[in-house]
């Protein structure tokens, strides 16, 4: 099966994946791997190569997701590429994680999955705009009850 790891600067990752445990009630086997202040690039290339090859399976492929692209967890995943058969993507969130996990099957290709993150239902960004004391059902668990 295609593994799942989440990288940031910082505990985002590891509060991504607590996010997803909440959500949708397990860890479905994604790991994070958080760049602490600190932390060279080097020391966390290692640590990131240790746990996508303690995660490798059948060389199904690994999906990186991180928090943004050029940093140094994102640069160290696209280095770790020319070792591992890697799918990085970019502006990681909930609603992207989501689909992965949910939706990743032991059939499912890397590039099946990379493409199921990317798309537009996946993304989750989505604009509301409220005015004062607009008068517009909301849903039931909304900021506005009337």
């Amino acid at each position: 099966m295609i593994n799942i790891i989440l990288v940031s600067h910082g505990s985002f990752c590891e509060g991504m994946l607590s996010g997803l445990e909440m959500i949708a009630g397990g860890d479905y086997g994604v790991r994070a791997v958080p760049l602490t202040p600190g932390e060279s690039p080097e020391s966390y290339r290692a640590k990131l190569s240790k746990v996508i090859k303690e995660n490798i399976d059948q060389n199904s492929g690994t999906i990186i997701l991180s928090d943004i692209a050029g940093g140094t967890p994102y640069l160290s995943a696209a280095y770790l590429s020319k070792d591992y058969k890697i799918c990085l993507i970019s502006g990681m969130n909930m609603p992207m994680l989501l689909t992965l996990a949910l939706e990743r099957t032991e059939e499912t290709t890397l590039e099946e999955l990379g493409k199921k993150a990317i798309h537009s239902n996946s993304i989750g960004v989505k604009l509301m705009l409220f005015n004062e004391k607009e008068k517009k059902k909301r849903a039931k668990l909304s900021v506005n009850k009337n």
